[in-house]
């Protein structure tokens, strides 16, 4: 099928980065790179760049494959740092606190994050709109897969299940908010069982038959679905993966009402914001224009999409005074989307 998306399919190897000691430096910059001017109060500086969740997922991933390059572009020594808890909300907690001089950024799940806070969630203690937005390094739509093994092969068959298990890693996480709000939307009997330190140990639940289903992003659900162990039953995002069979339902093809479709579009903007890069709340000013240069340079390196194209990772870079502009948008989304997400938690 030809190439419908941004460019580079993205897999998750199970395990990838996970010898990578958290805290330690994710290598030697990229050859030949220099310093931007912008960065000079970053170069020579040690830099934690927070991963909320456990080595060897989606998230770390990128970032280890970025740092290098925003390395090369600040001079700073990046030190990619794994600190899991609460779905992903714990580390976005603490960024709320850290110095605002740029030498702490995180990567961030939009979704659960922005699910998480608009939801007024105990465990999200920032709106969405704190944070100093980078860039977004790419938006995964999440895919919906559920065991190939089972006997819900299709959407339909999921709608009409009694007792479907979805698997979470958290409240603050994209699984968990996708999974809780296609339930209430269509009125599907399921519950979302929580406390998986991340997809990996959720897609072995699923292998053993303990879950019936998970919400994802489609790089990291490829390998199960192409070793035959997963089915994809339904698509968030409009434009499938080139290696995605045509006929997986986009979710707005579902049969819905207005009301059900309007709960659906806020949802659909809300995974617009994707993985960005973020600094704490009010980063000066010379930081934020460094952290945004310098990641704009990374995203546009060739060698960085070339090592992107080797790891078949997706890139879809959004600056961050854009992502800025969609955030005001997902604040204004319909009352009865945060009560919606707020009868979640």
């Amino acid at each position: 099928m030809a190439d419908r998306r941004r460019g580079l399919a993205a897999v998750v190897a199970l395990g990838v980065g996970a010898v990578v000691l958290a805290g330690c430096s994710s290598g030697t910059a990229a050859a030949g790179g220099e310093t931007l001017p912008a960065c000079s109060s970053l170069e020579g500086e040690t830099v934690s760049l927070v991963v909320p969740y456990e080595p060897g997922g989606g998230y770390d991933s990128y970032a280890r494959l970025l740092a290098p390059y925003l390395e090369q572009n600040t001079g700073a020594t990046i030190a990619v740092q794994n600190r899991p808890g609460a779905g992903g909300l714990l580390a976005l907690n603490n960024l709320l606190t850290e110095r605002p001089d740029g030498t702490t950024i995180a990567i961030m799940n939009g979704v659960g994050a922005g699910g998480s806070s608009l939801a007024g969630a105990e465990g999200a203690q920032f709106s969405l709109d704190d944070f100093t937005y980078i860039g977004r390094v790419v938006s995964e739509p999440p895919l919906i897969v559920t065991s190939a093994n089972g006997p819900y092969q299709t959407f339909d068959a999921v709608r009409q299940a009694q007792g479907f298990r979805w698997g979470s890693t958290g409240p603050g996480a994209e699984d968990y908010v996708t999974a809780s709000l296609l339930s209430r939307v269509f009125e599907i009997d399921a519950e979302v069982v929580t406390g998986f330190p991340g997809s990996g140990e959720t897609e072995l639940a699923i292998l053993q038959g303990a879950l019936d289903g998970m919400s994802g992003n489609p790089g990291s659900r490829r390998q199960a679905i192409e070793e035959g162990t997963q089915t994809p039953v339904l698509r968030m995002g409009e434009q499938p993966p080139s290696w995605l069979q045509a006929d997986v339902p986009w979710v707005r093809d579902v049969p819905m009402s207005d009301e059900q479709r309007a709960l659906i579009d806020a949802h659909l903007a809300l995974i617009e914001i994707g993985r960005p890069l973020v600094g704490p709340p009010g980063m000066d000013e010379a930081a934020t224009t460094c952290w945004r240069e310098a990641m704009a340079a990374a995203m546009a390196n060739p060698d960085l999409l070339a090592a992107a194209q080797q790891q078949e990772r997706e890139l879809a870079f959004l600056p961050g005074a854009e992502l800025d502009t969609l955030v005001q948008r997902i604040l204004s989304a319909p009352p009865h989307y945060r009560e919606l997400l707020a009868s979640m938690y």
